[in-house]
């Protein structure tokens, strides 16, 4: 899938709690908030639908760091030094995204993390 065609089918729906999961296309729309954004390009778009290369891809080169602004907590996906997420809709420097307010913190999601907060994002369904 294209980036482009992902957020043509990508619509923001907060939340309650920390319920990360992979967003899945519904009705002809993705539905989630940031970290299921960063979680569905990595998955629709990067790894091409392909789970396993989604799970290699988070051992070997894409993260998801969390980032504070204005508005709270933010996930941002990175890759190839290049960051994403639903605020740009596109990859993007990490300055551009400083300069929209994202504070980085020092660590990222480490990949046991994800797998932990997509099973209880399961459990909690």
């Amino acid at each position: 899938m294209k980036l482009e065609t992902f957020n043509s089918l990508y619509e923001y729906r907060s939340e309650k709690g920390d319920r990360w999961r992979i967003p899945k296309i519904v009705n002809g729309k993705i539905l989630g908030d940031c970290e299921d954004y960063s979680l569905g390009v990595l998955y629709y778009v990067i790894a091409e639908f392909n789970i396993f290369k989604f799970w290699w891809l988070l051992l070997t080169s894409a993260k998801i760091h969390y980032v504070k602004n204005d508005g709270g907590g933010h996930a941002v996906l990175k890759y190839k030094d290049q960051y994403i997420d639903n605020w740009t809709q596109e990859f993007v420097s990490k300055q551009h995204m400083e300069s929209l307010g994202h504070k980085f913190h020092w660590a990222f999601y480490l990949t046991y993390q994800v797998a932990i907060k997509l099973l209880i994002g399961k459990v909690l369904k």
